[in-house]
């Protein structure tokens, strides 16, 4: 009789402990999903609340004025910088162009703009490493104030994403990976049925 009751216990205790180590993993996999926050989403970049540019007008360099409305319909990689670019500018021009030429078959759905800030000329030397850049002043300088800046910084701190229909999607920073901005930009040309 003892043997007997010894055996139940002991099987019962056998039973339990497969029990709680089935569930184990279910408890654990529980706990991850209740308090564990991925680090970062898929993009690259900070993902903007998405807004349409305000209608403007820039100014090309040779005098001819280019409306906003007609840079839709690409998806267009921004920076705004002084004419003087320094090192951190030219940097930019430098990424927005590698990134645009990664594109492979898909390049002519990207454009690149260079907005001017401030008075004076960019150095012709430097505009030559760059064919095929726009480069323009806002008419109107309070256009410049649409696009967002991150915790009291600067304009010329970033490089703008805007989609083929006019609207901010994405903004990097000065130390941004240029590998990121190329994934990003690659997996919306994928998915993208516009521009």
């Amino acid at each position: 009789m003892k043997n007997s009751k010894k055996s139940t216990s002991s099987t019962s205790r056998t039973i339990w402990l497969m029990a709680a180590i089935s569930a184990l993993p279910f408890i654990a996999a529980y706990l991850v999903y209740l308090n564990w926050r991925p680090q970062s989403g898929m993009n690259h970049g900070e993902l903007l609340e998405i807004r349409p540019l305000p209608q403007g007008v820039l100014t090309e360099l040779n005098g001819n004025t280019l409306p906003t409305g007609k840079l839709r319909g690409k998806w267009l990689l921004v920076t705004i910088q002084s004419p003087s670019c320094d090192e951190k500018c030219q940097q930019k021009l430098y990424y927005i162009r590698q990134v645009r030429t990664a594109q492979g078959e898909n390049m002519p759905r990207v454009e690149r703009l260079w907005v001017l800030r401030g008075a004076g000329t960019p150095n012709p030397s430097l505009l030559a490493a760059h064919p095929g850049l726009l480069v323009a002043r806002a008419a109107d300088p309070s256009w410049l104030s649409a696009f967002p800046v991150k915790g009291g910084g600067d304009l010329t701190e970033h490089i703008y994403l805007i989609d083929p229909l006019g609207n901010l999607v994405l903004r990097y920073n000065d130390d941004v990976n240029p590998e990121g901005m190329v994934k990003d930009l690659t997996r919306l040309l994928k998915v993208s049925r516009i521009g």
